[in-house]
C-alpha cells in the first residue's frame, strides 16, 4: 500500500512540474482582448448614458459595433480561452459572464475623467479602426483601458499546446 501511495505521490508531483510555471497568468493576447472588450463595454454604457445629450453618439457606436463585430468576437473568444485555462471548459462561460458583468458595472456610474464629448471622440477613433483587431487594440490602449484582471500578466514565454508540440 505504501508503494502505491509513493507512486501516486510521484505522479502528482511530476504532473505539477509539467504545468506551465505561469498557469493562470494573463497572456498579452488575453490582456489585449480584455482591453478591447473593456473599450467596447465602456463605449456601450456611455452611449446609453449620453444619448439624451448634445453629444449623442448612439448611431456612431452602433456603426462601430457592426464594422468591428469580427474583432469583438475574436476578443470574446480569446477571453473565453483564457478563462477555460483558469477554470476549465465547463466554468469558462460563467467566468467570462461574471467578468463582463463586473466590467459593465464599473462604467455604470460613468467615467470620472471623460465627458460625453470625450467618449464620442473615442467612438469615432474606434470606428476609424475599420474593424481591424490590431487597430482596435491600439485605440483601447490609447484610451488607457486598464482591465481589472484577477491575477498577474505573464512574463516570459508561456507554454501552450502549440509551443510544447513545437519542441518535440
Amino acid at each position: 500500500m505504501r508503494a502505491l501511495y509513493k507512486m501516486f505521490g510521484g505522479l502528482a508531483a511530476s504532473a505539477m512540474l509539467a504545468l506551465p510555471a505561469q498557469a493562470g497568468c494573463w497572456t498579452d493576447a488575453a490582456y489585449h482582448a480584455a482591453q478591447v472588450r473593456e473599450l467596447d463595454t465602456m463605449l456601450m454604457v456611455q452611449a446609453l448614458r449620453c444619448r439624451k445629450t448634445a453629444a449623442n453618439f448612439v448611431a456612431e457606436y452602433n456603426s462601430f459595433v457592426q464594422v468591428s463585430r469580427p474583432a469583438l468576437l475574436k476578443a470574446n473568444a480569446e477571453l473565453r480561452t483564457h478563462f477555460a485555462g483558469e477554470v476549465g471548459e465547463r466554468g469558462a462561460l460563467n467566468a467570462y459572464d461574471n467578468y463582463m458583468t463586473t466590467v459593465a458595472n464599473r462604467y455604470g456610474a460613468g467615467t470620472a475623467d471623460l465627458g460625453c464629448e470625450d467618449v464620442a471622440s473615442i467612438v469615432r477613433a474606434a470606428a476609424a479602426a475599420g474593424g481591424s483587431p490590431d487597430e482596435l487594440y491600439r485605440v483601447a490602449a490609447a484610451a488607457d483601458m486598464q482591465p481589472a484582471i484577477g491575477g498577474e500578466r505573464c512574463t516570459g514565454p508561456v507554454d501552450t499546446p502549440l509551443t510544447i508540440a513545437s519542441r518535440r
